[in-house]
């Protein structure tokens, strides 16, 4: 509504000052307030072509449409300066009228130059602060419509994407997204550099839009994608899900048998952190493989993933644990595992106490080499076995240990929500569709003595409004992803993983090791995606 009301407030004020400049030049004023008309006559005293008006209609690209607009009739009567040129953009509800009104200022031509005058020459300051504002406009709707730079940070896509892998994400693959927090400094994400200060104001709140798409997201893409349970964070523990923490205060506080204290309290005097709420697009951006798209029913069964009832596509360096049996006089050092290019779990993840056993992650070329090994007794693929809880807190979706006892290798059966889908609920099917009525989709969800209430009206059944995508790390057994928090919604997807740029091994001594030249300018999904 306050949206509304800003953009009513320029509109009128822009129209005001528009009547008055067209009568000036013997335009009926009443065409001021013809949306259209007003614009082409507006073109015309600004020498632009009259199709640039259909620039109104493209969301987001018409903002910076209206600003180059202004600026340019200011300048078509000598308000060159660049005073003018912010008030006849920020303060434009005002300044307009003003300069409409005021017989002071005439109009001189398209460039604000009368015959035979020569532009006056901008001072250093001036081009210097022009050149800044155009490159960060330039470099914001770049950004903000066509692609945006990522950096992998953690290894839960190893070995397809490597830590230190930079690359770029399409955002027009699956269509840019309108800013829906648009007041904010361009270039930044949620947060000043180095601070845990926003870096955007939330005066203005716009609903999901967004352009039109070249594809849909489709199954085994790489997907940029805003964390969906990152609508609430803990500031100063933000490598930590806030509802792991929240659920883990809980089940400390039914262990002492503690019924007063409040969970969400106690994770903020425990970790002297403030809690804070982040609309979709300043959430964090994460990466995964979308295994599975609205509608698709998946399923793991002992650490191999499952699509409709058929074996998933695995990429061909996926990064799985093994459990390998070693002899007993050998001691195997890091230097040698790092040699092998694999990662020791550690012993928290053993099923023995027998030291002589190792899990490991490593490629399915690295098994065969180990294979070959004389002090390798046995080699096989570790999984967590059927209902067997991987940590005492439920952090596995849907969280909630009464009807799923579900882990990271043996989960689902579970069905993706499609738009326009009926979903079934009951006490059992609830907590996978709690956060999707609530959260997702902007409903009022309650519980009465065995009802199910939504929005007040007693229900069994809820019918999707959006579509729904899972995503999943190639790196299975350390990736955080949909297992943990569930569905990832439409309006959460950022963009298409295009290609890698630049990648660096940070591990490396020198210099020239620390490029990893094979994987400059490689287009990702040319690579690391199924052939079709």
């Amino acid at each position: 509504m306050i949206f509304f009301l800003i953009v009513l407030i320029y509109a009128v004020g822009i129209r005001i000052g528009a009547y008055k400049i067209f009568e000036k030049r013997g335009i009926p004023g009443w065409k001021a307030f013809v949306p259209i008309l007003c614009s082409t006559e507006w073109q015309k005293l600004i020498d632009k072509p009259t199709w640039w008006t259909a620039m109104l209609f493209i969301p987001g690209v018409n903002l910076f449409y209206w600003a180059g607009q202004l600026t340019r009739m200011a300048t078509a009567h000598g308000r060159n300066s660049f005073l003018d040129h912010m008030l006849a953009v920020l303060a434009a509800p005002l300044y307009w009228p003003w300069f409409g009104f005021n017989e002071q200022i005439k109009y001189i031509s398209p460039t604000g130059l009368k015959p035979g005058q020569k532009p006056t020459p901008k001072g250093t300051i001036r081009e210097w602060a022009d050149a800044l504002i155009f490159a960060l406009v330039a470099a914001y709707l770049l950004r903000m419509f066509v692609f945006e730079a990522y950096t992998i940070p953690t290894p839960s896509m190893e070995k397809t994407l490597l830590v230190g892998d930079f690359l770029f994400v399409s955002k027009f693959h699956y269509g840019a997204r309108i800013p829906q927090t648009p007041l904010a400094l361009p270039l930044l994400h949620h947060s000043l550099p180095y601070s845990t200060t926003q870096s955007y104001l939330e005066w203005i709140k716009l609903p999901y839009m967004k352009l039109p798409a070249l594809q849909k997201v489709k199954r085994y893409d790489m997907v940029v994608f805003n964390f969906p349970a990152g609508d609430t964070v803990a500031l100063s523990m933000q490598d930590v899900t806030y509802y792991n923490l929240v659920r883990a205060a809980e089940y400390r506080l039914r262990q002492m048998g503690d019924k007063t204290t409040n969970p969400i309290d106690m994770v903020k005097q425990e970790y002297h952190t403030e809690i804070k709420a982040r609309p979709v697009d300043k959430r964090e951006n994460y990466i995964k493989r979308c295994v599975a798209v609205p509608g698709d029913k998946l399923e793991l069964k002992n650490g191999v993933l499952f699509i409709n009832d058929k074996k998933a596509y695995e990429p061909e360096n996926i990064y799985l644990p093994y459990m390998v049996t070693i002899q007993d006089s050998l001691n195997v050092t890091p230097a040698q595992l790092s040699e092998y290019d694999v990662e020791d779990m550690g012993g928290n993840f053993a099923p023995s106490a027998n030291h002589n056993i190792m899990i490991l992650r490593m490629t399915k070329e690295a098994v065969e080499k180990f294979k070959t090994f004389s002090w390798v007794k046995d080699i096989r693929q570790f999984t967590y076995a059927p209902k067997d809880p991987m940590e005492p807190v439920a952090d596995v979706f849907p969280n909630d240990f009464k009807y799923y006892h579900w882990n990271i290798d043996n989960f689902g059966p579970i069905t993706i929500p499609q738009k326009g889908m009926k979903l079934q609920l009951n006490d059992s099917t609830l907590s996978q569709y709690k956060r999707l009525i609530e959260i997702y989709e902007g409903n009022k969800l309650e519980q009465k003595d065995g009802k199910i209430l939504i929005n007040g009206k007693e229900t069994t059944e809820y019918q999707c409004k959006r579509d729904y995508y899972w995503m999943m790390g190639d790196n299975r057994s350390n990736s955080a992803d949909s297992r943990f928090w569930g569905f990832v919604p439409e309006d959460h997807i950022v963009g298409k993983a295009w290609f890698i740029w630049l990648s660096i091994n940070y591990k490396a001594d020198d210099f020239l090791h620390k490029i990893r030249w094979n994987r400059i300018l490689t287009n990702i999904h040319n690579k690391w995606a199924p052939k079709s």
